[in-house]
């Protein structure tokens, strides 16, 4: 919300996630932005994440519940 964005929350939470990412041996950290949230896409950006949409074309695919015929060979 608006009123919370400067408090440092963000950033806070961000680098808890990447310690604990670390710790784990993850190999990367990905998040899903969407395309009118400018603010949160400047502040990742601010933090050195790169925009894969842009640089390599990469989509975010998602898969909802069963539909008929889905996964069947």
């Amino acid at each position: 919300m608006p009123e919370f964005r400067g408090n440092g929350f963000g950033k806070g939470l961000l680098c808890k996630v990447a310690k604990v990412g670390k710790e784990k041996q993850c190999v990367r950290l990905q998040l899903s932005v969407l395309d009118w949230n400018t603010p949160s896409r400047d502040f990742y950006t601010a933090q050195g994440a790169q925009d894969l949409t842009d640089s390599e074309g990469w989509h975010c695919i998602r898969f909802d519940g069963h539909k008929p015929g889905q996964f069947s060979q």
